[in-house]
């Protein structure tokens, strides 16, 4: 079965609303991966609000928060045969949506770059030179989220980003508070590293 093609075929990102069929995401994935394109749409109009809203934590502009959930549901059109059932599928499209932004932020900090040269003027005294600065230092945060593991950078987005405690993160991971908490942690000290360098 070609994934990518049904993808296609069955979701019109932003024109189609259709209500959603009364069948649990598991029915809709089953059906899905028996050749029914119709199913992955209704699963795309059932968590695309939710998801939208966790892309825009990565980009105040709605056009590219779109894009960022487009490039996940496309990878997930290609990734449901290995779907085991064992997170919520709400809970792994979200971790394929963060990894979609966190791509975007990748890809985004690479294109920019803004040089920071302030040819001897002093960026305090400069407003544009200090855009720059705050620019600069914006991106090396975001080029220092690259770095860490998935594990890490979800915990740490959980509860640093979405605000959630500790012990809802856990649950969303469906973990121990502790596991969640020690990521939480390395993920911070990794960051500290990167940033100092």
């Amino acid at each position: 079965m070609d994934y990518t093609s049904s993808f296609n075929r069955g979701v019109d990102f932003m024109s189609h609303q259709e209500s959603t069929p009364e069948l649990s995401d598991d029915q809709l994935i089953e059906a899905f991966l028996e050749g029914d394109d119709k199913a992955f749409r209704h699963i795309f109009h059932r968590h695309r609000q939710r998801l939208t809203y966790v892309a825009r934590k990565y980009t105040h502009n709605d056009t590219d928060a779109q894009d960022i959930v487009q490039e996940a549901f496309l990878k997930a059109s290609t990734a449901l045969e290995r779907y085991r059932g064992d997170a919520q599928l709400g809970t792994w499209l979200h971790r394929l949506v963060m990894n979609a932004g966190f791509d975007f932020l990748n890809h985004r900090a690479n294109r920019e770059n803004p040089s920071l040269d302030t040819g001897g003027f002093d960026p305090d005294r400069n407003p544009a030179l200090a855009y720059e600065h705050a620019l600069d230092t914006q991106l090396m945060v975001r080029e220092a989220l690259t770095r860490l593991g998935e594990e890490q950078r979800v915990a740490l987005y959980l509860t640093e980003i979405e605000g959630l405690s500790l012990a809802d993160a856990a649950a969303a991971q469906g973990v121990r508070t502790g596991t969640i908490k020690s990521r939480r942690a390395r993920a911070k000290e990794t960051l500290r590293s990167v940033m100092a360098d």
